[in-house]
C-alpha cells in the first residue's frame, strides 16, 4: 500500500514530474492553447489595421475594439453554459473554429458596421472557448496537479501573447491581410487538435468528472447562472476577480499616460512591459511549485496584495527605478496568485456547473479589463498622481470580500494537500489528513466505506445513503488545514 506521505508527495510534484505525467490529451490541449494564442492577432492589431490600412478614424477603431471586448464578455458566459451542456471538448473546438471566419471577414468587409459585427463575433467565439478549455484541462489531471497544470496553461498563454505579436508585426510589413489569415489558421489548428488528437475515451472520462452523476432534477435550470447568484461566497470571489482585472489593466491604461506626462521615451514603457512578461513566463512555474501547497485563499490574497502594491507603487517618487521595481513586484504577485485564482472555480463548483463557474470567473475578469481603462483614465485626468493612492485603497478594501469568499467555512473545503491514484488521471483525489495517515500505520481493521466529494476531492464522512441532488449553492468546509 502506498503511504499517505508518498501520495502527498505525488500530489505536490514539481514542474518536470507534473509535465512528464500529464496525459497526452492534456499536452495536446496545452499545445493548442499556445498555437491559438500565438496567432490571436485580431484584438492586438485591430486599431493599427483599421486606422493605418483601412483609413478608418481612431474613434471608429476604438468602437471596434470595444465591440470585441463586449463580445468577449458575452462569449465567455455563453461558453461556460455550453461547456456544461455539450461538454468541454466539443465546446472548445467549435468555439475556436467558429472564430476563424469572422477574423477573415474583416479583410474583405467594407462597411464599418459589418466590421463591428464581425469583430464582436470573433471576440465572443474566441473567449467562449476559455472556460471549456480550462474545464477540459482540469478534468484530465488529478486534483493534486490542477494548480501546477493551470500554471502551465498560463505559461503557454503568456508565451503566445509575447511571441505572437513579433510575427504579426513582420507579416504586416508584407501584407496586412496575412495577419488575419494567420489568425484564422491558428484557430482552425486548435479546432483540429480538439477534433482529431484528443482521445474520445479519455476525454469522456474527464467530462464525466464535471457532470452531475446524480442528475439534478430541475433540468430547466441547467445552463443558467442562477445557481452562482445563490452562492454568495463565490459571488464575493467573483467581485475580487472583477477588481483584479480593473487593477491589472491600469498597467496598460494609466501607466503609459503617466510616463508620457513625465516626458519619458517610449522605450521606458516597453521595457517595463518586457520585464513584466519575462518574470511571469519564467517564474510562474517555479513559484507555483511552492504555492500549490498553500490554501487557495492564502495564495490568491498574497498575490493580490503584491499586485496592488506593485501597481499603486507607480505613484511614488524615484523615476524609472521605482517603475521597474514595482512592475517586478506586480508580476511576481501574478505568479503567486494567478494559477490558484483561475483554478479555484474547479475546486468549488458543483460537478454539473463547472463550465458556468469558470465562465463567470473569466467574464468578471474580462469585465474589469473593459471597465478599468475608462475609470482609470477619467480618475487620472481628474486627480493625477492621487489615482495610485485610490487604487491602493481599493485593493486593500477588497481583501475582505476576497478572504470571506474563498476561505472554507462549511461542508465544502479546499485542501492544499491532496492525493490521487497516479494510474487514474481523472478521478478526483482524496485529502490526506492526520487521521488517514495514522490509519495506514495501524493493524488492518474492518473496511469502512468512505465517500469522496467529487466536487473538490475532499474526504467526506462515512458514506450514507445518497439523497436526491438539488441545485443549491454549495457550502464550504469549516475544517481545513494550512
Amino acid at each position: 500500500m502506498t503511504s499517505a506521505a508518498d501520495r502527498t508527495k505525488q500530489s505536490q510534484a514539481g514542474v518536470i514530474q507534473t509535465f512528464r505525467e500529464l496525459p497526452m490529451e492534456a499536452r495536446f490541449v496545452l499545445l493548442g492553447v499556445f498555437i491559438n494564442q500565438f496567432g490571436a492577432f485580431l484584438q492586438a492589431f485591430m486599431v493599427l489595421y483599421l486606422v493605418d490600412e483601412r483609413s478608418f478614424t481612431a474613434g471608429q477603431a476604438g468602437v471596434a475594439l470595444g465591440a470585441y471586448a463586449a463580445g468577449a464578455i458575452l462569449g465567455v458566459l455563453f461558453g461556460g453554459g455550453m461547456s456544461d451542456r455539450l461538454g468541454p471538448r466539443w465546446t472548445s473546438g467549435l468555439a475556436v473554429g467558429s472564430a476563424a471566419l469572422p477574423a477573415l471577414s474583416v479583410t474583405i468587409l467594407d462597411s464599418f458596421s459589418a466590421i463591428v459585427v464581425a469583430v464582436t463575433l470573433a471576440g465572443a467565439m474566441t473567449q467562449a472557448a476559455r472556460p471549456a478549455v480550462t474545464a477540459l484541462l482540469m478534468g484530465l489531471v488529478p486534483a493534486g496537479r490542477q494548480v501546477m497544470t493551470m500554471a502551465m496553461y498560463r505559461t503557454a498563454l503568456h508565451t503566445g501573447i509575447v511571441i505572437g505579436p513579433l510575427v504579426a508585426a513582420w507579416l504586416s510589413t508584407i501584407n496586412w491581410d496575412l495577419v488575419f489569415y494567420f489568425d484564422a489558421v491558428s484557430a482552425l489548428t486548435y479546432a483540429a487538435i480538439a477534433a482529431f488528437l484528443l482521445s474520445p475515451d479519455k476525454v469522456s472520462k474527464a467530462e464525466a468528472a464535471v457532470e452531475d452523476r446524480d442528475k439534478v432534477k430541475d433540468e430547466r435550470r441547467k445552463g443558467t447562472y442562477l445557481l452562482i447568484l445563490r452562492d454568495t461566497r463565490y459571488v464575493a470571489y467573483l467581485s475580487l476577480m472583477f477588481v483584479n482585472g480593473l487593477v491589472h489593466i491600469q498597467f496598460m491604461a494609466v501607466l503609459p499616460l503617466m510616463l508620457l506626462a513625465a516626458d519619458y521615451p517610449t522605450w521606458a514603457y516597453s521595457s517595463a512591459a518586457v520585464l513584466s512578461a519575462i518574470i511571469v513566463i519564467t517564474c510562474e512555474l517555479p513559484v507555483v511549485r511552492v504555492t500549490q501547497r498553500w490554501m487557495p485563499w492564502v495564495a490568491v490574497i498574497v498575490g493580490w496584495l503584491m499586485l496592488v502594491v506593485g501597481r499603486s507603487g507607480y505613484g511614488l517618487p524615484g523615476g524609472l527605478t521605482v517603475i521597474f521595481i514595482f512592475t517586478a513586484l506586480a508580476a511576481l504577485g501574478q505568479t503567486v496568485g494567478g494559477a490558484q485564482a483561475f483554478a479555484y472555480p474547479m475546486k468549488v463548483a458543483p460537478p454539473y456547473a463547472a463550465g458556468r463557474y469558470l465562465g463567470s470567473a473569466h467574464a468578471m475578469f474580462q469585465l474589469g479589463y473593459a471597465v478599468g481603462p475608462v475609470v482609470g483614465i477619467l480618475l487620472w485626468n481628474a486627480i493625477g498622481n492621487g489615482f495610485w493612492l485610490a487604487l491602493f485603497i481599493l485593493g486593500v478594501i477588497w481583501v475582505i470580500p476576497g478572504i470571506w469568499g474563498m476561505r472554507p467555512t462549511g461542508s465544502r473545503g479546499e485542501q492544499p494537500a491532496v492525493v490521487s491514484d497516479p494510474d487514474d488521471p481523472v478521478t478526483p483525489a482524496a485529502v490526506v489528513t492526520p487521521a488517514t495517515a495514522a490509519a495506514e500505520t495501524e493493524p488492518a481493521q474492518p473496511a469502512v466505506e468512505v465517500e469522496v466529494d467529487a466536487g473538490n476531492g475532499a474526504a467526506a464522512t462515512p458514506a450514507t445513503p445518497a439523497t436526491p441532488a438539488t441545485e443549491t449553492a454549495p457550502v464550504r468546509s469549516a475544517k481545513s488545514t494550512n
